[in-house]
């Protein structure tokens, strides 16, 4: 079976310093950003020009914990 990552997930708990660190890390920016009409959450794409390969960040209103991701 052949296919194309184009994407992965991770669950952010404070989106907008998942954004800063990604940007200062590794060189990724926004690419797309969409959210529910209600707020209960937001996803932002994130890449830079050297691969089409993006990163999705999603935070979900109302998680009151980080996530223990190991």
């Amino acid at each position: 079976m052949k296919f194309k990552m184009i994407h992965n997930n991770i669950n952010v708990f404070d989106l907008d310093r998942s954004l800063k660190f990604y940007e200062e890390a590794l060189g990724l920016t926004e690419v797309k950003r969409f959210g529910a009409d209600d707020g209960s959450f937001i996803i932002v794409y994130i890449a830079n020009d050297l691969s089409e390969h993006q990163l999705e960040l999603t935070w979900l209103r109302g998680r009151k914990d980080p996530y223990n991701l190991g």
